[in-house]
Parts: structure tokens; C-alpha cells; sequence
């Protein structure tokens, strides 16, 4: 342990010497690629004061910020002839980079000059090998320095060591691999350095969020104290560390119902990202002197943490996605692959946890995390499309073609997925792969239904959303034996409903298989109330949609509630008055009547007028 912490103080050193100007830090793997590649001393989040000497230092350095800044605005100019792709960005006075549109009051554009930029391939093959090797190398060093930092960051908070350390390992666990809002090896370094990727409203936020899978009030005290951070933090430039804290934010209160405030703070992480130009991805960027590999390793992840976790929150509650334009480089490639190698097992707290552990143990298996971000964040894309095709007001001229578009797309991706990334509801393992990987599952056979969902009545799309919806139930299966439902997250909870949406016709009809399958959607939903309440309301939508029918009994726990004022809200509200009457075609495939069985969407269920939820 004490070989482990000299190691750990040598290495924080080093990160802080090479943030000081004229200094060599002599560290081959922390800089093999870029000599700019760490953080640049402390940002206005660290907790310490500097002392004289690192004033002294900072006065020197700011003597050449105005060089530093002139030299980037000219790079930035010489590049403005690649096609638009740096043009609308610019540098702030903290030599940040900042985005601004064609259409700017406040931004000078740049001039085009002759294109002189460097003829350096930053998308080589040689380039990618090396930015990859050295990124790889810093996460795994900083992994044997990680119980320092949270012991440093515990001795600054009032969050005791053993509880911020139980719930930092819950939401690497649970949480991170999912959307992979928080890149893990700069957020621990800057933890201990107060470097620019840690803030104390991101620690606060992070484990407020993973509070939820831990018995206890500490989420509570942490979600109060979160609040009174973001009133600072609004107040502040941008920044990736408060963009990631209001994404887990908005996560957070997602799952307990409050829905207003949850949209809000993910619009506001969405205009931030915006502000700070993360859709600039390209590895051309570089050039400009301003940013390092893994300052654009972090830009990327983000930028499509955002983009996924948009998708995600506009899906459950029923509303158009905010980000639907696709970043300049569409290639999504992250080059630090140390969690795709790293071996997962689930981690269940503190005892006293929400859940135990399985009743026999489960073999660590490959995480996968990194090209099951990847793929899920491609799959986000076509979702992005199902949506504004069918699910908006404006519906598409030819339902039929961008119906077998989006069909053909949704079919390459998948015969495309990673081999290991694909788990046949007809040739299942005994135990289930790690959550993230089963989720992106569920979310594919949820797609489906809902790019079939609008043809219902026809016999083939209601099979297919039937076939979806029994792969969903079958997964399920697989994650109630090896994990059980009690970390289900609202993700699941959105596929798990959606599944159940394609059942309800066939329940009412009597058909017994159909019957034991709900009996697993609810179950499932029930399991994650404690961790995920907003699923209640779509466990009261379900049961109330099969109100009435004899082959259906309503738990006793779950009464069924007055019909008196049952009100059916269509998925697909407008498409009546958009589809074009000479076409008969589309008529023939969409049934209104379907749509009111069939609403996917439980925020829908908002009454308009009291503001309550209103059964349907």
C-alpha cells in the first residue's frame, strides 16, 4: 500500500509539472504522442488555494496567453477552407474553443486564406495506433492511483471516503457503460490535481445518481446538495464537467418521476455541449495547439453520450429528439479501448444494498464496454429516424419507402453488430452478458415495434411486433436469473413497456401465452420500482389497458382504478390529417384504433388541464 501511494504521489508530480511552462515532464508513456496531452494545471473547480509560487507561475504564463491565442486564431483561419468543418469555430478569451453559426451577430467570421494547414493525417492508421496505445496506457496507470484520489476528494467533501467510494464503484458498474457520460481516467486524475474534467457538482451529481441503487437517505442529502451547486455552476462558461453532470442529473430525475425538471436539465446540457463546439469531433482540431488527444477523446465521448442519452429521454417521454444533426465527422471510433478489455462483474454495495448477490456466482466476463457504446450509439441513429419519420407531425411523402429504408438500415446494423455483441433470443447463454449489452438488445427488438407499430392492424407487422416483443420477454428471462429486476434502468423500462404495448391486443383476445408473457413485463417493472419509480405509472397504464377483460385478473395489490374517465391518447396523433387521401395503400396498413392500444409513449398520459397523470 505504501509502495502504491509513493507511486501514486509521483505520478500527481508529474501530471502538475507538466501544466507548468518551460517544464520537460519527461514521462514517456504520459506523453508519447503530444507533449500537451494532460490537463493544464488546476481549473476553477479545484478545492485548494494556490499557493505564491504557483501565482508566480500562472502570472508567467498568462505573459503568453496573447501569443498562444494569436497563434490558434491564425491556424483557425488557415483551416477555414477545409469545407466549413472549422469555420464557424472560434477561440474566447480563456482560449476555449466556441461555436457560432453562419448566421452569428457576435462572432467574426474568419477570413479564408490560402489553406496552409498541415498535411499531418490524424486519421492515418500509424496516427490511430499511437493515440490508442498512448491513451490505453494512461487508463490502466491510473486505475493503481484511484483509491488516493477519492481519499483526497473525501478529505475536501463532507462525503465520507467509504460511502463516495461505494458509490463510485455502483456507477461504474451499473451506470457508466451504458451512455458513458463520465470518461473515467480524467475525472479520477483531476480529482486529485483539480485539473478541468472534475468539479465538485459532477462528484456530488455522479454519486447522488448511483444513490438510487443503495438502501438509505444519502441520495436525498446528495440530490439537495447537487442543487445548490447547479445555482453556481449556471453561472459559469460552459464546461464538459458541468454538461456531464447535468445529463446524469436529468438521468437521476428521470427515474424518480420528476419529468419537468429532468427535460430541463438535459436541454441545458444539450445547448452547452452546442456552445462548446463538441460536434467538432475531427481529429484536425488538434492542429490547433489548444487541444490535446485525449481533450478530443473526451469531446467525442460526449458529444454521442448526449446524442444517445437524447434519444433515450425523447423515447419514454413521448417528445421529439433535440439533437437529430450528426456531428461533421460521422465516424464514430473511440481510440481508448482499456474498458472494452477489462472484465465485468456486478458490484452490489454496501450490505444492505437493494439487492444480493446471485445465488451462485457469476463468472467476470469481457465488459465490451467501448464497442457496446459504439454500436449502441449507431442504433441511436436509426431511432433518431423511426422518430421523426412516423412519430411527428410531419409524416414522411412515401410511408412505404421510408418505411423499407429505415427497415433495411435497422436489418444492416444489426447483421453488422460485433458477433460479441449479439445475444438470439433462441440460443441464450445460462447467464446473461453484462446489462449494457443485454439493453442494447432490448433496444433493438424495441425499434422494431416501433417502426412496425404504425401498421398494426396488418397480420405481417403485427407479427413482427409480436415476435420483437416475445425476444424482449425471453431476455428478460435471462436477466431476472442471473441479476433479477432490481437495477433495471429507465432504458429497460421503456423496452420492457414497449414490449408489453405489442401484447395487450393479444391478452384481451385470450391468448394464454400472451398472458404469462405480461406476467413478465410486470414483473420486471415491478422489480425496478426502488430503483426507477417513474415505471409505476406505466405499470398503472398497462393494467388499466386491460381493464375489462375477462382473460386478464388484476393483481390484488394493483386494483383496478375508475373507468369512469378513460381517455385513450393515440401514439401517432396527427397522421390522419397528414396522409394523402389519393394513396390508399397507407390507409390500408394504419389502424387509429390500434394506435390507442398500442401508445408507447407513458408521459403521453399527462392530463393536459390538471397536470395530473390521468389513466388511459
Amino acid at each position: 500500500m505504501a509502495k502504491k501511494l509513493q507511486d501514486a504521489e509521483q505520478l500527481i508530480a508529474r501530471l502538475q509539472a507538466a501544466g507548468q511552462p518551460g517544464t520537460d515532464a519527461g514521462d514517456g508513456n504520459l506523453n508519447a504522442s503530444r507533449p500537451e496531452l494532460l490537463s493544464q494545471g488546476p481549473s476553477p473547480h479545484t478545492y485548494s488555494n494556490l499557493s505564491t509560487s504557483e501565482q508566480q507561475s500562472e502570472a508567467t504564463t498568462a505573459t503568453t496567453t496573447e501569443t498562444v491565442l494569436n497563434s490558434a486564431q491564425v491556424k483557425l483561419s488557415e483551416m477555414a477552407n477545409s469545407g466549413g468543418l472549422i469555420s464557424d469555430l472560434s477561440l474566447d478569451e480563456n482560449g476555449k474553443l466556441c461555436y457560432y453559426g453562419p448566421t452569428s451577430a457576435v462572432h467574426d467570421p474568419l477570413t479564408k486564406e490560402s489553406n496552409n494547414s498541415t498535411d499531418q493525417q490524424y486519421d492515418s492508421p500509424s496516427a490511430k495506433s499511437s493515440v490508442r496505445s498512448m491513451l490505453t496506457s494512461n487508463a490502466m496507470e491510473s486505475r493503481a492511483w484511484e483509491n488516493f484520489a477519492v481519499r483526497n476528494a473525501a478529505f475536501r467533501s463532507d462525503i465520507p471516503q467509504a460511502t463516495m467510494s461505494n458509490l463510485l464503484n455502483l456507477h461504474w458498474c451499473w451506470i457508466a457503460p451504458m451512455f458513458m457520460w463520465v470518461y473515467r481516467p480524467a475525472f479520477m486524475r483531476d480529482m486529485s490535481t483539480g485539473g478541468q474534467y472534475f468539479s465538485e457538482f459532477l462528484l456530488v451529481v455522479l454519486c447522488a445518481h448511483a444513490a438510487r441503487f443503495q438502501e438509505g437517505n444519502i441520495g436525498d442529502l446528495l440530490i439537495s446538495r447537487a442543487r445548490l451547486l447547479l445555482g453556481t455552476e449556471i453561472h459559469r462558461p460552459s464546461s464538459i464537467p458541468t454538461v456531464q453532470a447535468l445529463l446524469q442529473l436529468s438521468a437521476r430525475d428521470l427515474a424518480y418521476g420528476s419529468i419537468s425538471q429532468a427535460w430541463l436539465y438535459s436541454g441545458m446540457a444539450f445547448r452547452m455541449v452546442s456552445d462548446l463546439g463538441l460536434h467538432h469531433s475531427s481529429g484536425k482540431i488538434l492542429d490547433l495547439g489548444c487541444l490535446t488527444a485525449e481533450d478530443l477523446e473526451i469531446r467525442r465521448r460526449l458529444f454521442w453520450s448526449c446524442y444517445f442519452w437524447d434519444k433515450a429521454i425523447s423515447l419514454y417521454l413521448g417528445r421529439m429528439p433535440t439533437l437529430t444533426e450528426l456531428p461533421y465527422d460521422h465516424v464514430l471510433e473511440l481510440l481508448d479501448d482499456f474498458a472494452e478489455h477489462e472484465l465485468w462483474s456486478p458490484y452490489y454495495g454496501e450490505p444492505g444494498g437493494l439487492s444480493q448477490a446471485p445465488p451462485s456466482p457469476y463468472q467476470a466476463k469481457t465488459s465490451h464496454a467501448i464497442s457496446c457504446f459504439e454500436n449502441s450509439c449507431r442504433l441511436s441513429v436509426i431511432i433518431s429516424n423511426i422518430m421523426t419519420e412516423f412519430y411527428s407531425r410531419r409524416t414522411p411523402s412515401n410511408t412505404d419507402e421510408a418505411f423499407r429504408r429505415i427497415r433495411a438500415t435497422l436489418d444492416d446494423w444489426r447483421a453488422n453488430s460485433p458477433t460479441h455483441l449479439v445475444y438470439k433470443p433462441e440460443d441464450l447463454p445460462i447467464w446473461s452478458p453484462p446489462p449494457h449489452i443485454l439493453t442494447q438488445n432490448l433496444l433493438y427488438y424495441t425499434a422494431i415495434i416501433l417502426l412496425h407499430r404504425p401498421f398494426y392492424s396488418s397480420t405481417v407487422h403485427h407479427t413482427a411486433c409480436r415476435n420483437a416483443a416475445n425476444s424482449i420477454e425471453r431476455l428478460l428471462l435471462l436477466l431476472e436469473t442471473t441479476f433479477g429486476f432490481n437495477k433495471i434502468t429507465y432504458l429497460m423500462a421503456y423496452c420492457i413497456y414497449t414490449g408489453a404495448s405489442a401484447m395487450v391486443q393479444d391478452v384481451k383476445s385470450g391468448e394464454l401465452g400472451a398472458k404469462l408473457k405480461m406476467g413478465t413485463f410486470l414483473r420486471a417493472l415491478k422489480g425496478g420500482l426502488k430503483t426507477c419509480p417513474i415505471v409505476q405509472r406505466s405499470i398503472d397504464i398497462i393494467n388499466n389497458s386491460l381493464q375489462g377483460s375477462q382473460a386478464w385478473v388484476p393483481e390484488i395489490d394493483n386494483p383496478a382504478p375508475d373507468n369512469s374517465m378513460r381517455n385513450y391518447l393515440p401514439a401517432f396523433p396527427y397522421r390522419d390529417a397528414q396522409m394523402d387521401p389519393s394513396n390508399e395503400t397507407n390507409y390500408n396498413f394504419i389502424d387509429l384504433d390500434a394506435f390507442a392500444l398500442l401508445d408507447s409513449f407513458p408521459e403521453n398520459h399527462i392530463d393536459s388541464v390538471t397536470g395530473e397523470w390521468c389513466l388511459s
